[in-house]
């Protein structure tokens, strides 16, 4: 193939890439960054070359994959540009009926307001079930969900105002696969959902879809041990988000991600910023169960910060508050309401008060495996550790408490990992 006969979407590829001095190796490795999931470099490399001969056109997927690694649009890439010919050639006019047909086309879609229905409360339902049923039964749903819904993006035909708003609840669909994930402990499986929760975010445009594919970049960051990044993913999550509780949310995960850092001042600023924002909430929560964040979710992680910052007084005020706001009626979701008393039993026993730490913890112990999720087990066994220590070594009531906490761990060794609600 001749050099004028190369496309001109491949004439793009190379010279986006050499502008950026990388060689096609270092391409590869930046498409694979993306999606760790693509080939390996040598066979990538091999496609890149192929793609920049013209010889192959990159499939839907590596296009979305090329526009992230450049840091510009799909269309700006593999749009087809005007040739000199074609400005200088013949004109050549359409029929009146070339065009009408074109415009019947154009007006027509294969999807009606039903089906964009359907998949959105299908989304807000899996959310909120999520509270109260076990992640991997819903995650199993949400996989048959999302490839009907790709499929559709992929094959169907939509006017431009539908297919952005089935981006946006694939966007969403995403997110929540990218979290259950995680609370089964799959990491690398709840980066990637939430990579591409963010592309289709990006496509559709719309500000909650991007804060809520933010807020679940932020938690992987947060259990993958990159805390500074896990505080700015939340960070930019909670400047682009709309004014609902998903704004409290992303504010929280920043104070989490801080006192996890042992920033103490950061994490109490980013406590300040969640108040502030619930004080200012205008919108209701989509898809809301799940991202959601009531009193007592922001009273867990408030909690947390206290916690770190050695105020056990403000810890346990906080914790109480949460407690509260579920006999009030709040929605309970059972991950927050274990971390609740998990959080409660650590400042008893920071305080020495052994009994009532026993106390908070037996409910949680006696929790089905099922409902032994990542973030649960994982603050679990924060407390045996702290029981191993030498002043509760040899109390008698501590020993019991460290064994049940053993057996606890044993039967979660399906669901355990590092995660958190």
């Amino acid at each position: 193939m001749s050099p004028p006969d190369i496309p001109s979407c491949a004439v793009r590829l190379r010279t986006e890439r050499e502008a950026r001095l990388w060689d096609i190796p270092e391409m590869a490795r930046e498409l694979r960054h993306l999606a760790p999931d693509l080939p390996d470099i040598a066979t990538l490399a091999r496609m890149i070359r192929r793609w920049e001969g013209g010889q192959h056109r990159p499939g839907t997927r590596y296009q979305l994959l090329y526009a992230r690694a450049f840091g510009c649009s799909y269309e700006r890439l593999f749009a087809p540009a005007s040739s000199p010919e074609a400005e200088t050639g013949p004109v050549t006019v359409m029929s009146a009926g070339e065009v009408t047909r074109f415009g019947t086309w154009a007006e027509a879609t294969g999807v009606g307001s039903a089906t964009l229905e359907y998949y959105a409360t299908s989304v807000s339902r899996l959310a909120h079930e999520y509270l109260h049923r076990p992640p991997a039964p819903l995650l199993s749903s949400a996989a048959d969900l999302a490839r009907d819904l790709f499929d559709l993006l992929q094959t169907g035909h939509q006017r431009l105002d539908q297919r952005r708003e089935l981006y946006a609840t694939a966007a969403k669909l995403c997110s929540f696969m990218a979290w259950a994930a995680g609370d089964l402990g799959q990491i690398g499986a709840a980066e990637a959902h939430a990579r591409t929760a963010l592309v289709l975010a990006e496509q559709a445009d719309i500000p909650a879809a991007r804060a809520l594919a933010l807020c679940v970049q932020s938690k992987t960051a947060f259990w993958d041990g990159r805390q500074r990044q896990a505080a700015m993913l939340a960070r930019k999550g909670f400047e682009c988000s709309p004014n609902d509780t998903m704004k409290v949310f992303l504010a929280l995960q920043e104070a989490d991600a801080y006192q996890e850092l042992g920033n103490v001042p950061q994490a109490l600023r980013a406590v300040r910023d969640a108040e502030r924002a619930r004080a200012t909430i205008t919108r209701r929560d989509d898809p809301g169960g799940l991202f959601s964040c009531g009193m007592a979710r922001q009273g867990n992680y408030t909690m947390t910060v206290h916690l770190r910052a050695a105020d056990v007084r403000s810890a346990m005020a906080a914790a109480e508050q949460a407690l509260q706001a579920y006999r009030e009626g709040e929605e309970r979701a059972y991950g927050t309401w274990a971390q609740i008393h998990i959080g409660m039993a650590h400042g008893c026993l920071i305080t020495r008060h052994l009994e009532a730490a026993h106390s908070h913890l037996a409910p949680v112990l006696a929790e089905p495996p099922e409902r032994r999720l990542a973030p649960v087990v994982t603050r679990v066994l924060e407390i045996g550790r702290f029981l191993a220590q030498s002043r509760y070594r040899t109390d008698p009531l501590a020993r019991d408490l460290r064994e049940r906490i053993d057996h606890y761990r044993a039967a979660a060794q399906t669901t355990e990992g590092q995660d958190r609600d």
